[in-house]
């Protein structure tokens, strides 16, 4: 039995949050084709972040249009 891939992982204090996260993300499911990169999840602090996080793959991969993850902010909880 193969062990289970790593699923948390963390970016040094020092490296640039979003062009770090968005290389690593490309770097992990880049190669299995654009729906890989669909199919995941990423909990960022806020809704900013998840934009500045789209326009940091755009860039990271060349291209004005991609299937993006689901970004999920935790800044936005709704009390309700």
């Amino acid at each position: 039995m193969s062990a289970p891939p790593d699923r948390l992982h963390t970016i040094a204090p020092t490296d640039p949050f979003l062009p770090t996260l968005a290389r690593g993300l490309v770097d992990r499911l880049g190669d299995a084709g654009p729906e890989a990169l669909a199919d995941a999840t990423i909990l960022l602090p806020t809704r900013r972040a998840g934009r500045g996080l789209a326009a940091a793959l755009r860039a990271e991969l060349g291209v004005e249009a991609l299937l993006l993850p689901r970004v999920r902010a935790l800044g936005d909880v709704d009390p309700d």
